[in-house]
Parts: C-alpha cells; structure tokens; sequence
C-alpha cells in the first residue's frame, strides 16, 4: 500500500536576514520584541500542518498558552502581521485563512527538497504557469494517434478572458492618503523614515513637501493604486527619490564676502566696522 503523502513540514529555514526585514522591525517597533515569539509560533503552527491554517477563534488562547503572553497581546500582534503584509490580509479576510506567498515559496521548496510530491491547490497566492506542460502533452497525444488525412478546420476564434483589474485608489483619494500617511499614529513610523533618509529628528516637515510633490505629479498623471499599502510603498520610493535628486543637484556657487572684510566688536548692540 502507498503511504499517504505527508503535507506537514518537520522543519523550516530561519534567514539570516530575518531581522533586517522592513516588515520585522516595524512589528518590533510596535509591539515589542516578543511579537517575534508570537509570529514565530505562528509559523511553526502553520507549517506543521502544511501552508496555512484556518483562523479559529480559539488561536489567541492558544497562542497565548504556548508562548505566556495575554490573549490580547496575541491578538494584536496577529492584527500587526496582517496590516504589515507578513500575513496575506486579503486571504484573511475573504477566506478567514492565514498564509502569505513566502511561507507557500518556502514550503515548496522544502517540499522539492524532500523530493515530495505536494502542490499547492488550496488558498494558492502563487502564479504557477501551465501552458508549457498543456503544449508537452499535445505533442505526446499527438504522437501516439495515427496519422489522418488533413481536414480543413473551421476557423475558430479563440475567446480572450476579459482581465479583471484589482480595486484602485482613484487620484481624488490623494489627500486622503496624505492625511493618513501622516497621521499622529504613524509618529514612529516617520520617524524611521527621517533617519533612513538621513534627516534629523525635525525632518518631517521636509518629509511632507516630498510627500506633496509627488502627489502632485500623481494628480497631473492620474497615477493609480491597488490599496494604501501600494500607495504608501510607491511614496516612499518616489520620495527617496527626489530627495536623494535634490541632496545630488549642484549648488550654485556665488561669489561671497571674505570673513575678513569685516569685524564685529562688542556682543548683542556692538557696531559693525
């Protein structure tokens, strides 16, 4: 008899780069170097039984009885990893699913490795392409059928699926985005992003004017989104573009005054000589 194919993993790869992950240190930012236990025993739980797990209302207590933290902490922090994409929020909320493409990624090729033979045909957020295996099959069928005399076909039209375009953020919701980009919760957050552009700790004024001209440009352009994650990560790249274009733009060099065509005695209400 076959043995059933084992769709959980015993193990699963730690990267060293896992701390570097703009995703985890915004979740250690917000809630606390112990929300890397709680998303840790999370994966562990999801890779047991395969890539993913079904979200029950048990999974806080759970959670929190296997780690020693408050249910509530194990909630928010669950909350975090939706909202910072370490787990696919959309899954979540039409499927009531949690998983993401890298854990489907990494569980593959574990799988490969392990020389299984598993698919992912479930809650799948991969693109797994199948038109080179459809045209390898046509050619063995082809092979295998005796040869007919040529029969002039019909001219058939092929029917193109109609492409369904994901949800946008329509330019007039700019501002709106802006004012929530900006807001008093997202504090440490822009204050991250003033040290990654090199700005000190009153550099969220220049942060708005980046801000404001890229919106600009969006507006003049009609630029789309899918959602405020898309919008957010395009700000932020093309503000880091122009500021880096702006620290790079020559400085127009003026002839000024030597520091010795002058002197000043006296302190505050001496004379200029």
């Amino acid at each position: 008899m076959a043995r059933i194919a084992k769709s959980g993993l015993e193990y699963f790869p730690f990267d060293i780069d896992f701390f570097q992950d703009i995703r985890i240190r915004k979740l250690i930012k917000r809630q606390g170097g112990k929300a890397v236990t709680v998303y840790a025993l999370l994966l562990c739980l999801i890779y047991k039984n395969g890539y993913f797990m079904q979200w029950d209302d048990e999974l806080p207590f759970i959670g929190s009885e296997m780690s020693g933290f408050e249910e509530a902490y194990v909630l928010e922090v669950i909350k975090t990893c939706l909202t910072l994409g370490l787990f696919d929020k959309n899954m979540y909320d039409t499927e009531q699913v949690l998983t993401s493409k890298g854990i489907q990624v990494r569980y593959c090729n574990i799988q490969r490795l392990n020389k299984r033979m598993s698919r992912i045909d479930k809650y799948s957020l991969l693109d797994m392409p199948q038109q080179k295996t459809t045209a390898n099959k046509g050619k063995k069928t082809a092979k295998s059928v005796n040869p007919k005399p040529p029969v002039s076909p019909q001219p058939v039209v092929p029917v193109q699926p109609v492409p369904t375009k994901p949800p946008v953020v329509a330019s007039g919701n700019n501002a709106e985005m802006l004012a929530e980009f900006f807001a008093d919760n997202h504090q440490e957050n822009l204050n991250m992003l003033c040290k990654n552009f090199g700005l000190g700790p009153d550099g969220i004024p220049h942060l708005r004017s980046l801000a404001q001209a890229v919106v600009a440009e969006w507006e003049l352009s009609r630029t789309e989104h899918r959602d405020y994650n898309d919008w957010s990560r395009h700000l932020i790249s093309s503000m880091r573009i122009k500021h880096r274009d702006t620290a790079n733009k020559p400085i127009n060099n003026q002839p000024t005054h030597a520091p010795a065509d002058y002197t000043f005695d006296g302190g505050f209400g001496g004379a200029d000589v």
